[in-house]
């Protein structure tokens, strides 16, 4: 795969069960991976080995940015990443213990819905696309 930036975003509802394992072989060019929830950035550079819950707020910002802007991805600007993904199954139990990850689930609403969904506070999640702060959706 490859990206020029990401917006803030979580893919929950495509990939709400698996953990997203990416391998970034770009040089740098001064982005990382940041996950406002925890405040930890990750930088992107070759050889960055990143397993995340995709569920997860997340974006690829410049590394000394405070949130995403497009400006920072002008097309004549060379920063584009490219690495390699694949996926974990979170609901294997091995998978799940070796990531230390406990499902939350509200049984009466799951068993109403006919899709993946990630809900925060009562609500559906949606992410600010310049904070990645969450919101009720």
């Amino acid at each position: 795969m490859a990206c020029r930036g990401a917006r803030y975003h979580h893919d929950g509802t495509q990939y709400g069960g698996a953990a997203f394992c990416n391998l970034f072989i770009s040089e740098d060019k001064g982005l990382d991976v940041h996950f406002p929830v925890t405040s930890r950035r990750v930088p992107l550079v070759r050889g960055t080995a990143l397993v995340f819950d995709a569920s997860q707020p997340h974006a690829v910002i410049k590394r000394n940015g405070n949130g995403f802007s497009a400006a920072d991805f002008a097309p004549d600007l060379n920063c584009t990443q490219v690495f390699l993904t694949w996926e974990l199954p979170i609901d294997n139990v091995d998978v799940a213990r070796a990531l230390a990850i406990d499902f939350d689930i509200e049984r009466s609403i799951a068993s109403r819905l006919d899709e993946e969904q990630v809900w925060w506070n009562g609500a559906p999640l949606d992410v600010c696309a310049k904070t990645g702060q969450r919101r009720r959706g």
